[in-house]
């Protein structure tokens, strides 16, 4: 057990020998390091004014990738003498087509804006009135006073063909002469005067009859004057409904069709981005020119241009191309394989 325990102890007295080795090197790198950053500064600025600068080399040959829509946008030659600000190429055609394009999708527009007519909602059809309560009292009160006089009329006739039967069972000689006959003349005068209020009484119940007959007919009139208007009230509503219907249709087109538009003005705004014109940066020539490849409408062009700053009379001398050619000749189109050296 005494062993046991003098070994532990060895062990913790060499871990603590080893953590104060530990941080006695810890203080001293700290302390090196302190005093090596107050020195440095001074001796960088001692050896400072040793060091040499150099301008940055100007390149000797600059090689240019070009996208041309036609070869017309390549303004430059083989063997051309470009100054600074030079146009290279310029996409002329294609900024024409593109700014005309825009313009036809602005007039669109301008012409899509056009204020449009709502339908006009269709007037509201009032029912038509009724008619009036029917009154037949009058023409009833002339018929049924004709009845009376009608009834009047056949009892004067009555008393008298009475009379006249009377008159036959007495003797003649008690009688005054004449006297029948008078009698039987009144008799017809009475049937006369009947036969006319009779008919009196049948034309005031034709008239009676011809007003119910009008009030039939009125009241059939009115019913298919409500009908008609009534189909009239619902044909209207289906062609308003139908012109509400092919409005908004409309407008629902015409408001893509504008977000259409300004898509596609958007679209050609970004190309016109695109398209721009490249210039020279350096006094150069150009050694060569070469249509690597085209698809479609693009056609993609390599320059070679020697920097040629430091020669006098820039733009002024005469150059001959490698291939004997003067300026101002076509460019050798010719290379479109080969590698520029």
């Amino acid at each position: 057990m005494k062993t046991l325990k003098e070994h532990r102890d060895l062990r913790r007295k060499s871990r603590r020998n080893r953590v104060l080795v530990g941080i006695l090197s810890v203080w001293i790198g700290g302390s090196f390091g302190f005093w090596l950053v107050e020195k440095l500064p001074f001796a960088i600025a001692q050896s400072a004014p040793n060091i040499q600068t150099t301008p940055s080399a100007q390149p000797k040959l600059l090689r240019i990738n070009l996208t041309l829509s036609d070869p017309k946008d390549l303004k430059v030659k083989q063997g051309d003498v470009l100054k600074v600000d030079a146009i290279i190429s310029d996409r002329e055609e294609e900024r024409k087509r593109l700014t005309v394009q825009r313009g036809e999708y602005l007039a669109t527009i301008k012409i899509l804006s056009l204020p449009t007519t709502k339908p006009i909602e269709p007037l509201n059809i009032k029912k038509l009135p009724a008619l009036p309560d029917a009154s037949f009292q009058e023409i009833e009160s002339n018929i049924d006073l004709q009845r009376i006089k009608v009834k009047s009329a056949q009892d004067r006739v009555t008393q008298q063909k009475q009379k006249i039967e009377l008159i036959e069972t007495l003797n003649a000689r008690d009688l005054p002469a004449g006297t029948k006959e008078h009698e039987s003349v009144k008799l017809s005068e009475f049937e006369t005067a009947l036969k006319g209020e009779e008919a009196r009484l049948n034309v005031e119940l034709g008239k009676f009859e011809s007003e119910k007959s009008g009030r039939s007919l009125k009241q059939y009139e009115l019913e298919q004057t409500e009908i008609r208007y009534a189909l009239e009230k619902n044909r209207s509503l289906q062609e308003y409904g139908k012109a509400v219907a092919d409005y908004d249709r409309t407008e629902q087109e015409r408001v893509f069709r504008i977000a259409e538009m300004q898509s596609k003005i958007a679209i050609v705004d970004e190309k016109l981005k695109e398209i721009s014109t490249v210039r020279a940066q350096y006094n150069s020539e150009v050694k060569r020119v070469r249509f690597v490849k085209q698809i479609n409408n693009q056609i993609d062009v390599e320059l070679l241009l020697y920097i040629v700053s430091d020669r006098p009379n820039i733009g002024t001398r005469k150059t001959t191309q490698p291939n004997g050619r003067e300026t101002g000749k076509p460019f050798n189109q010719d290379s479109f394989t080969d590698k520029p050296d």
